[in-house]
């Protein structure tokens, strides 16, 4: 949990490929909920048939399965607190998730991982022992993760020649000073702005002009 654009995606993707599962299913919550009844209950069971079903026939030799739930906040709202027509549907959504995640202890070859930017807002029950018990904030990068994410996401240009090393030792710790705060999505369309203002620079009329021109300079970083 934490907000937006600090990785919590990537981490769930990376988690699910560093265990070779077998199986990654990524669903959006907001995409499981229908105003109608029983479809929304429905979308829930269906996150959960291949696993159950490689477990009833392979038991320990099945793959591990992920099943990925982003804004789990969307479904898992607290029971009770909203009104409306939905309000019936979001609560019975939370039972029928409650009742999947009390099974998985039955299978071992289960991981759900939910994320969400406003973890106060789910279902307590969700968070228990046995449910989604482990809980891992990604809050801002600080200064050394903003330099390490800069570093990534110009690598490139740097390793090609389009920004100069020493130039980009120049801006690099103002980058990372003025950026506090910021999340690693930000830094990344940071860089991709600076990119393009340096090819806007050095596209005239006729064209390209010169090949110097579209190198990627320290001032380009400070407009982005």
């Amino acid at each position: 949990y934490g907000p937006p654009g600090c990785g919590k995606t990537l981490l769930a993707r990376q988690l699910a490929l560093g265990l070779d599962a077998a199986d990654i299913k990524l669903v959006s919550g907001p995409e499981v909920l229908n105003k109608f009844v029983g479809t929304s209950e429905e979308r829930v069971r269906e996150l959960f048939v291949k696993a159950e079903g490689a477990w009833k026939m392979a038991g320990e030799e099945s793959g591990l399965h992920v099943v990925i739930i982003d804004e789990i906040d969307a479904i898992c709202r607290e029971r009770g607190t909203l009104k409306g027509d939905t309000s019936g549907v979001r609560d019975s959504v939370v039972n029928q998730l409650l009742a999947k995640l009390d099974g998985v202890q039955e299978l071992g070859n289960l991981l759900v991982i939910g994320m969400t930017n406003r973890r106060e807002l789910i279902d307590p029950a969700m968070l228990r022992a046995g449910r989604l018990e482990v809980h891992v904030h990604l809050p801002p990068p600080d200064a050394a993760g903003r330099g390490e994410i800069l570093d990534i996401h110009t690598a490139k240009m740097r390793s090609s020649g389009l920004l100069d090393q020493e130039d980009w030792d120049d801006v690099r710790g103002l980058l990372v000073h003025e950026t506090h705060g910021q999340t690693g999505a930000f830094l990344a369309g940071l860089v991709r702005t600076a990119a393009s203002y340096a090819a806007q620079r050095c596209l005239s009329a006729q064209g390209v002009r010169d090949t110097f021109d579209s190198e990627v300079r320290p001032l380009d970083f400070k407009h982005a």
